[in-house]
Formats: C-alpha cells, structure tokens, sequence
C-alpha cells in the first residue's frame, strides 16, 4: 500500500511502528563511504543488532556522524526528499531484505517496488572495509566494499 510518501512495507505487531520505502531509488550509484574506519565501534560492527528492523535510522546517523564524505549512500539518503517528507535514511540490513520479501522480487505480488535486479547498500557495517548489501535479484546477502558504487532505496518510519 501507498503510505506515508511511499510504500508500505513493515509493520509490527502492535500496528503503531511501520517502514515506509521510498517510491523510487535515488539517482545512480553511491559509495558507502570511510574505508577503514569502524563507524559503530567496540566491534559492534558484526552485532547482529545493528542490523536489525529499527536500526536503519541510528546507522545512518552515525555513519553521517563520523565519516565526513560526500556523496555516500547515508548522506544522500538523508537529504532526500520525497512526497512532502524530509525524514528518510538508509536501511539497515534486515530492513532491506525486509524490503525485498516484501515489496521486492521475493514479495508474493513481485517487484511492486519497482526496484532493479541489482545490489543496494544498508546502513550495517560488516567490518571496517566492508558493509551489507542486498541483492534485489535473488534477496542474497554480501559484504560489499565500501569504496564500490551501488544503488540506494531510502525508507522513513512512523
């Protein structure tokens, strides 16, 4: 369903707390930015927490927070801008394959997010040279060098 700017894709149990994704991806491909800097720190880098549905957000922020280059995947994921809102960020690992089973090719009603048969970057680090990416073509996962340019779906929360 359309909501909130974009597409309705998560919703906890409670039907209070839900993921929107962006309609569409941002234009071309992004860097993930600051190889060789652990963003999270303490080895939190690996915590299957920081990739969990929720976290997107804090990610992002932190990522923006400490690494100072621009343009990257967070930092143009939150400056988007779509539908009337400003508050989109860069999802976090499991909000992506969230994503993907759902409103992607792994959805019971396929592609309805319109996305490419292509890897897209999330907020979770996977160690200080690498971070998680998705496959929108099969819903695998990998550890992708930062420095590689990849596509970027925004999402926000209410």
């Amino acid at each position: 369903d359309e909501f909130q700017g974009g597409i309705l894709f998560y919703l906890d149990e409670t039907g209070q707390y839900g993921l929107v994704a962006a309609m569409e991806d941002l234009s071309g491909t992004y860097e993930w930015g600051c190889d060789a800097i652990d963003i999270n720190g303490d080895n939190s880098n690996v915590s299957p927490e920081l990739q969990s549905i929720g976290t997107g957000l804090q990610n992002t922020l932190e990522i923006v927070a400490d690494c100072s280059e621009t343009p990257i995947a967070a930092s143009e994921a939150l400056a988007y801008e779509s539908e009337g809102y400003s508050d989109w960020y860069l999802p976090s690992k499991d909000e992506l394959k969230e994503m993907y089973n759902t409103i992607g090719n792994g959805g019971l009603e396929g592609n309805i997010g319109g996305f490419e048969n292509n890897w897209y970057w999330s907020s979770s680090e996977s160690s200080t040279a690498t971070a998680w990416l998705v496959s929108f073509f099969n819903g695998g996962t990998s550890h992708g060098t930062r420095y590689y340019t990849h596509k970027v779906r925004a999402i926000r929360s209410f």
